[in-house]
Order: C-alpha cells, then structure tokens, then sequence
C-alpha cells in the first residue's frame, strides 16, 4: 500500500494538453515541415468568428456597424497580433494623383444603405474576401483573429477561449439579434483538453456501472464484487500515477487508459472469485477455496497477462505519442493488477465472509458442448464461410476521417464548425511554401504568372471556397493603378521592378495591423498559398494535397515545387503513417504470441495455430465493420495490435484445458465437453468483460476514441465466435485426420 500510495500521488502531477501536436513526434517529418512553414510565415494559431444576423445580409448597415464593434473588441483578446474581417479588409484605389490602400469600411457605425449595397459588390467581387470573410449569400461573416503561442500554450489557449466567450456573450448582449460562434484552430485546441475532461467526467462513472453489472452477473456477491472493484481501482490509479510522476500528459488518448486498465483486468479477478465462490460450494473451507481460486488460475493468468502485455507494448512503435503513452500505461496497470489479483484480492476475500456460488450455468455450457460436438463439420462450414465472406467484407473499408469532426455535437467547436461550413467557409487548410529560387524572386513576373496558374487550377477543384496568395494582391494592385479591373490570372505585369513597386506601396500603406509578413518570407524568396476547403475528408485532402504536388511537377520550375503542409493534412495522413508503423509491429506481436503459447503448452503446432485462429477475430471484425460502416481512422492503426493480446485469452483457456483432458485419456469429443464444463463460463466472462469495457468508449465525445471502442468490442465477439463454434471444430478434424493417419500407417 505504501507504494501504491507513493505511485498513486502522482496523480497531481498531470496536466491537461491542449495542444492539437500532441499526436506528433518530435521526429515526425511532417511536424518539422509544419514547423519550418511557421517558422517562415509566423503561427496559424487563430479564432474565426462568425456572425450571423438571424438570416439578415450582414452588409446591411447596422450589422456592418456591430461587426465593426466586434472588430474593435477583438484587438482585445489576449495574445492576438492580428484581426482579419470584412471591415477592415485592405482595399486597394487609385487615380491620377494617388495611390491608397485603406480599410473597406473606414467607418463602420457610418454606412448608408447605398454604400452598404457598394460594400457587398466590392467584398463579393474579391477572391480574398469571398467565402473567407464574407458568404457568398452575404448572410453570414467572418472575423479571423490570430494569436501567437508558446511551444507548449495550453495556459493561453484557455485564457484565449475563455476570454472570446465571454467578448461573444458581452457582444450578443449588446447587439440583440446577432449570433456570433467560435471555431478555428485555438478553439479546437481547446476542445481537445475539453474532450479529455469530457471522456473522464463521463466515461469512468459509465465504466464503474458496467463492471458492476458484469459482476452482478457473473459474481452475484456484494462484497466479492467490491473487492474487485478496489483491485481495479488501485491498479487504474497506480499506472496513472506513474504516468504523472513521468511526466506525461492527460490527453484524449490516455484519459481512456484507466477504463482499458480496469476492463482488461476484470476477468481475471472475476475468474479468481467465481473459482472460490464455486471451491465453497463443494464443501471446501473459505482458506481451501481461495489459495484453489490462486492455483488453478496462476497459470492461465499469467499466459493471458503476457500476452495483453505484448499487444499493449506493440503500441510503442505507434508514430502518435499518445498512442504509445496509452499503451505503456495500460501495461503498468496490467503489471500491477497481476500483482494485486494474486496478493490484495485473495487478503480482502479471507477477510469478509463468502457464500457458497450455486453454478447453473455448467449445464448450458455443456449443452453448448454437445451441440458443437454434434454438428462440429456444419459449423465448421458454417463459420469458414462467415470469415471468408468478411475477409471479401474488407474491401469496403475506407481509410478515412474528418479531423474538423473528430469531435460530437456535445462540444460546442462541432456546432459552431459545422454552422461556419454550412454558412460561411471551410475548415480544412492546405498551406503551400512556393519557393522563387533566388532573393526578390516573389517579384518576378514568371513566378507571379505561375503562382497565379496555380491558383486558378486550385480554385477549380472540387470542395475549394478560397485560395490565397501574393498574385491576388499583385492583380489588384495592377488593376488599380492602371484604372481596368480584369478578373483573368494573367494579369500580371510584365516589369519586375514594377511588381516590387507595387509591394512597397501597397505594404507602406497597409493600415495598423497589417502586413504581407504573413504571405512573404523576409528574403522575398517565398511565398505563401492558403487553400479552403469545405466539407472534405482525410482522404479527399490527401487527394488533393497529390493532385496539387503533380500539378506543380508538371507546370513550374524545380524551385516552385512544393507539396502541402498544415494541421490538417498532418492528421489526414496520420492514420496511414500508424498504420505502416504498426504493421511490423503486430506481426512481431502474433510471433511472440504463438512462441509464449508454444512453450506454455509444449506443442509447437499449437502455438503456429494460435497465429492463424488470434488472426481471424480481427479479420471477422474488420469485415463486419466494412459491411456496416466502412470508414476507419486513427484507431485502426492500433486495433489489431492491441486485441491480438486480448482475443488469445480466450484461446488459450480452450487449448489448456483441452490438452489436460486430452493428457488424461479422453477422447477429442469427451475432451471439448470437458472445456465447456470447466472453462465455457471463463471464456464468457473474458468477452463479456473485454467487449462491455471497451464498449464503454462508444460514449466518448472524441471520435478516435469512439471508434476504438467499438471495433475494439466487435473484435472481441468475433473472437468468442472463432472460440466457440470454430476452433473446437477445427481441433475435430484435425484430430480426427491425425487418427485416420495412425489407422493407415499401423
């Protein structure tokens, strides 16, 4: 207890992430890249607030005079270093004698109905403004508020959230009839520590009242059940409080660890009592009954806590961090509930009073048995067919997510994103880094050219509401100073130093708070391209972001190659980067698995059968789910590697007891009887207890989480499935095939 009490204070140490990197590695090629782009264009870290008049055109003259307010109130947010809105947008004119840029809307309180009418053509005329700032129907705006963070902001993300919720109710308050909503980045960085809150404040309580009832099920005992209850408690608290002590986070990947600690373990520890609970009822005393719970099950748990173990660890080759933090700390909780299943669970159970169990259920399992044994060549067929059928099942399955909705409607972010979707813009962000070869290169008419080509092909494709780049402000420069307004890409001017003078004059009059640093490196040797688009997916992004790096191979010079870069596009291509990673991984898993199940049962064939038999859970459930859903993400990546060290619980229940019965001299027939007398009812309380934990996380806010349990769970059944009405079959025919062979050979 004093080293639990030591390891548990860890507890207070954790801090709660909200930074959207976290799934990243320091050694990630794709973070570097990110990270090299911000270093060279300042961070992305921003607030987009959308204002929504009920329906009304927000160019009408009193909504123009509140965003103008809301405009001013956001200079205010803590950290901001830039306010991006209709009202304040740069528009560029000129005549004869001059040359101005100035705010759209110099005085937003001050608008007429006929210059409210002049401000819509001009902001819906834009490209910059159009479907960024402004709804292409005028009903909704923008106000993109940027922010510039620590490495590690946690602290200011929250201050900054905080402190736009409450400009927005002040806001609301004070202009009844218009909404404003907060999405964008630093609110979505928010709402992962929000998420992990979320994922803690109700999934544990919901995993507590599903452990209670799978212990009212199977255990029917009060205080048995609460000293199982403790067991998974210490342990749960014990792994959380090294994580903290180590210094590890609390995100939405390890605030589930304390329900896949306490599921994991409950089994075994269910398994312990209901062997006692079942030694009393033939007469044995309560010490008798305890240390034959312990005898009987020391082997067998150690075998299923090995094994969960190596799956668990197989994690650590995850490319997202919190994915191998979740797995570490799921195996310091499987270590320590081995150690208490064996020590505090038998000293709390000698310590209260038990009642005999009443067994009713060995005579469904025998039942079971004789059925299986009946029809073992029909089931055979019947379950070949079924994994076959899911194997073709599979190809359905589509490697896709939505990061922009990773979160449900429960969050606030989710509302308010899928509002400025519907109503304004784009959530999804592919950033390009267009290099011009040399300094001042930006200028050069062929660069202008091909930068603006590129960004005509881009607003063609499917799904892209705004493109930004320098060619847009090159045009409209030109187009000012020469009194002709064209919206054709190829109005660039054909003079270098004359593009540099447009640059200088239109910088030099940008007013307070604006600037082309965002857009332009220091060098002049780069620049930027800002792709939105709305609606689209991870593989859709990806798709893209390929489209584009081609596109750019076949049309531009070596020095304005690029390929895409962004939060986005890094967890677009996060579920495929986990899932080559843990494909090595999982097979160096299902290996150590078969020779740790080899050498337990000293029979080597055994242990090369268990690889085939621990495959086909994960093949049944990945099947189901293409049939059913299609669509996977993060969690794939980890779902096999993970359950191959659960599913083979159950298997190597079956094969111990099979091989004792077999060692004994009964016949294959007698021997799977055998199995569904002594360990049928284990078998069930394994998949019970595994399938209802996990199927906890379907309750999650947080989609990876989510989808984790679910086809955690499914995996699971499928695997009691195999156990149940394959693998018995299967061990008949062999069996069978092995005596016709000894017939022939005698």
């Amino acid at each position: 207890m004093g080293l639990f009490l030591v390891a548990a204070a860890g507890i207070a140490q954790f801090t709660i992430s909200s930074d959207t990197r976290v799934f990243f590695g320091p050694e990630s090629a794709g973070l570097k890249t990110l990270q090299a782009f911000d270093a060279r264009y300042g961070q992305n870290n921003n607030v987009l607030l959308v204002v929504w008049a009920g329906g009304r055109k927000v160019t009408e003259p009193d909504v123009l005079a509140a965003i103008g307010d809301l405009v001013d109130r956001a200079w205010q947010l803590p950290h901001s270093t830039r306010v991006d809105a209709l009202t304040n947008f740069p528009y560029v004119s000129a005549d004869t004698d001059s040359f101005t840029v100035a705010d759209l809307v110099p005085d937003p309180s001050r608008v007429t109905p006929e210059a409210a009418q002049e401000i819509e053509r001009i902001a819906l005329d834009d490209l910059m403004i159009r479907n960024r700032l402004l709804a292409e129907d005028a009903r909704a705006a923008g106000i993109l508020v940027n922010f510039n963070l620590p490495v590690e902001g946690s602290t200011e993300v929250r201050a900054i959230i905080a402190a736009s919720r409450a400009l927005a109710a002040a806001f609301e308050a004070d202009h009844p009839g218009i909404e404003v909503k907060l999405t964008g980045n630093v609110v979505l960085m928010g709402t992962f520590s929000e998420a992990a809150i979320n994922d803690a404040m109700v999934l544990i309580p919901i995993s507590l009242v599903v452990t209670a009832i799978v212990m009212f099920i199977f255990v029917r005992a009060v205080l048995p059940s609460l000293a199982i209850l403790s067991l998974l408690g210490l342990s749960s608290a014990t792994a959380m409080g090294v994580a903290g002590w180590y210094g590890w986070e609390i995100n939405t990947a390890t605030v589930a660890c304390p329900i896949i600690i306490m599921t994991v373990n409950m089994a075994a520890a269910v398994r312990i009592v209901t062997t006692a609970l079942s030694a009393l009822g033939r007469g044995l005393s309560k010490s008798e009954a305890i240390s034959e719970a312990v005898r009987m099950n020391l082997w067998p748990v150690t075998l299923t806590n090995a094994t969960t173990m190596i799956g668990f660890m197989a994690m650590n080759l995850a490319d997202a961090p919190p994915l191998r933090q979740q797995g570490n700390i799921v195996v310091i909780g499987i270590a320590v509930a081995y150690c208490f299943t064996f020590t505090w669970l038998p000293a709390m159970l000698s310590l209260m009073p038990l009642r005999p169990a009443v067994q009713r259920s060995e005579a469904v399992m025998i039942s079971l048995g004789h059925f299986v044994n009946r029809y073992y060549k029909q089931l055979f067929f019947l379950c070949s067919v079924i994994v076959v059928s899911c194997a073709f099942w599979i190809g359905n399955i589509r490697l896709d997510d939505d990061f922009a909705r990773y979160f449900d409607w429960r969050f606030d972010y989710r509302q308010a994103s899928d509002f400025a979707e519907d109503r304004l813009t784009g959530l999804n962000i592919i950033e390009f880094d267009i290099g011009a070869g040399e300094e001042g290169g930006v200028f050069d008419p062929n660069y202008q050219r091909h930068l603006a080509d590129f960004e005509s092909w881009l607003r063609a494709q499917d799904g892209v509401v705004s493109v930004v780049a320098i060619s847009d402000v090159t045009r409209r420069v030109h187009e000012a100073m020469n009194g002709e307004v064209t919206a054709d890409p190829g109005g660039i001017p054909d003079n270098r130093d004359l593009i540099a003078q447009y640059f200088l004059l239109y910088e030099m009059s940008l007013p307070y708070g604006a600037s082309l640093n965002d857009q332009i490196n220091v060098g002049r040797s780069s620049s930027r391209v800002t792709v939105i688009l709305r609606h689209k997916t991870s593989s859709e992004l990806r798709a893209l972001n390929a489209a584009a790096i081609a596109w750019l191979s076949a049309n531009v010079p070596p020095s304005m190659q690029s390929a895409g870069t962004g939060i986005n596009l890094l967890f677009a291509e996060l579920s495929g980067i986990n899932i080559r990673s843990m494909m090595l991984s999982t097979a160096v898993s299902v290996l150590l698995i078969a020779v740790i199940v080899g050498l337990a049962l000293r029979n080597a064939f055994l242990g090369f059968l268990s690889i085939f038999l621990n495959m086909l859970p994960s093949l049944v459930g990945f099947g189901l789910w293409g049939l059913l859903y299609q669509d996977i993400g993060l969690a794939a990546s980890v779902v096999t590697a993970m359950t191959i060290g659960l599913v083979v619980d159950d298997t190597i229940y079956f094969l111990l007891m099979y091989q004792q019965a077999r060692a004994r001299g009964l016949d294959p027939e007698q021997s799977i009887n055998h199995v569904f007398a002594t360990v049928g009812v284990a078998m069930l309380v394994i998949t019970a207890s595994l399938a209802f934990g996990f199927g906890t996380l379907v309750f999650s806010g947080f989609e990876v989480n989510r989808a984790l349990g679910a086809m955690t769970a499914l995996v699971i059944m499928s695997n009691l499935f195999i156990d149940w009405l394959m693998l018995p079959p299967l061990m008949r025919i062999i069996e069978n095939s092995r005596m016709r062979g000894a017939r022939r050979s005698g």
